[in-house]
């Protein structure tokens, strides 16, 4: 693993290969949307463009490895359909799952409302404990 002088040291052409799996991840998507045209796939340069609200030439470019804040919405909206941005993000990424291994649950609605409901709970039944002592 890179220490934190090499990181700081990194410069745009150094994360070309982010571009790389970000199409790789693209493409897959389209290889697996049931649509029968992919052309009209939701996953077509056109369509994902649209909406993540970017030029279809911006993220042709995010795609060549010109690495921008727009590739990190595109790893962020990856990672809400269950892809694992460390995989996108490391270089040597041989032993990172390119998927997450459980179902993404940081984004649904209903499941963070009863995490935080049950982290409420746990803190008012500690605080209750620790009066008792």
């Amino acid at each position: 693993m890179m220490d934190i002088e090499g990181i700081i040291k990194l410069d745009s052409k150094d994360f070309g290969y982010i571009g790389e799996r970000l199409k790789e991840i693209r493409l897959e998507l389209i290889e697996i949307d049931d649509i029968s045209d992919k052309r009209f796939s939701d996953f077509s340069l056109t369509k994902l463009s649209e909406k993540l609200q970017i030029d279809r030439n911006t993220l042709v470019n995010i795609e060549r490895g010109m690495s921008t804040v727009n590739s990190i919405k595109i790893i962020l909206y990856y990672y809400t359909l269950g892809y694992n941005p460390i995989w996108i993000l490391l270089p040597d990424n041989n032993f990172v799952p390119k998927r997450s291994l459980i179902e993404n649950m940081a984004y649904k609605e209903d499941l963070q409302k009863k995490f935080l409901e049950m982290e409420s709970q746990t803190l008012e039944a500690m605080k209750e404990f620790k009066s008792s002592l």
